[in-house]
């Protein structure tokens, strides 16, 4: 009897993380499967040619590195994470028939990326969202918001609702695809808070992590469209990095070069934004965050195999005095939960403990984040 109530406590701390969102203090992160101590490593940051730049631990938000992370810039197509995100979330049949207007395709600067879509031409939402994503299209982001909100004005207006959502308070969108306005604008940190969003979501997942895509033939073309992902490290032309998945990149004249990247080894994911780069700087940059974030930062799963957590106890859930009804636990996503710690710090010092409703999780005795079990 006693060996199975060890049990169900153990697995009452599993759902702390997947169930409920965790604040660690004086990072200020919300967590929706992963939750950070808030030391930070003491290793010497890299140099960037980004006038703004971020790593966060695409778990917990932890951030991991930073340079002028509340500062202005123009995103570009970047923007295209959060049209996609917002697209996605408000249409229930991905696999509905986009009409092109002649605005959502005449309407797009000249010049800028296209995929040659035509006025009248019916394409599925789900190959629209590919070519935001892999090819950047312009005016599949206007026939996306067409779609989606009636008007690209009514669109634009869903896109910023959803960034107050995430507590972005540094941003401001004007346009669907990222092409110029004075008044459409990001910061690095709110470009890491969206890119964290959308990486949560699973559809997104599959949009934007792949290397290219095929449309097949539409009303208005008899040979379909073949997509290639514009972000070098994802087509892996160049800059060949290990863990990359997928990202996104911009330019305009003005906002100069930007790129958004997610990067995954073992448990560990980290997203990066680099803005106002240029050419192979982008990437430069990328690869020096991505090392620094690899290099003095560790990630846990300590859920992942039951049976070896329940049998050594590695993290020491039988023997914290977890008080916890097993009829108020509902286990969900237990193989995603994640434990972020510096690179020096030992997981054995992690504790965790249960009673009535709430939930307290500790690092070296000090608490790293609380819950209520709702």
């Amino acid at each position: 009897m006693k060996k199975i109530i060890k049990k169900i406590t153990a697995m009452a701390v599993m759902s702390l993380f997947a169930a409920t969102q965790l604040q660690t203090p004086q990072v200020n992160v919300q967590a929706a499967d992963g939750v950070a101590t808030a030391e930070k490593t003491t290793a010497k940051q890299p140099k960037i040619y980004g006038r703004s730049g971020i790593v966060i631990d695409a778990k917990s938000g932890k951030i991991l590195y930073a340079k002028k992370v509340d500062d202005r810039h123009y995103p570009a197509s970047i923007t295209k994470i959060l049209t996609t995100l917002v697209a996605i979330e408000n249409n229930k049949d991905l696999y509905d028939e986009v009409t092109f207007s002649s605005y959502a395709v005449n309407s797009i600067e000249p010049g800028s990326t296209h995929i040659g879509i035509k006025a009248g031409e019916k394409i599925p939402l789900i190959d629209v969202l590919n070519a935001i994503m892999l090819e950047s299209a312009n005016e599949a982001c206007n026939g996306a918001a067409e779609h989606t909100a009636g008007t690209t004005k009514k669109f634009v207006e869903l896109m910023n609702k959803k960034v107050k959502e995430l507590g972005c308070t540094g941003s401001h969108f004007v346009t669907t695809n990222g092409l110029h306005d004075d008044d459409h604008y990001v910061t690095a940190r709110d470009m890491a808070k969206i890119s964290k969003a959308a990486l949560e979501n699973e559809t997104f997942r599959y949009v934007a992590c792949k290397p290219n895509y095929y449309i097949t033939p539409t009303n208005k073309d008899k040979h379909g469209k073949e997509l290639w992902n514009h972000h070098k490290m994802v087509k892996r032309t160049m800059f060949n990095y290990d863990g990359v998945e997928g990202g996104k990149t911009g330019y305009t004249t003005k906002a100069g070069g930007t790129l958004v990247t997610f990067a995954k080894r073992g448990d560990q994911e980290l997203i990066v934004v680099d803005l106002c780069a240029h050419g192979y700087e982008l990437y430069e940059d990328t690869i020096k965050m991505l090392n620094y974030g690899f290099n003095n930062y560790k990630t846990i799963a300590p859920f992942k195999t039951m049976n070896t957590v329940l049998k050594d106890d590695t993290y020491g859930f039988l023997k914290t005095g977890n008080e916890l009804s097993p009829y108020k636990i509902p286990l969900k996503h237990l193989n995603d939960v994640t434990v972020m710690l510096e690179k020096n710090q030992s997981a054995s010092k992690l504790t965790y403990k249960c009673k009535d409703n709430k939930y307290i999780i500790s690092y070296d005795g000090k608490q790293i984040g609380s819950v209520k079990l709702h």
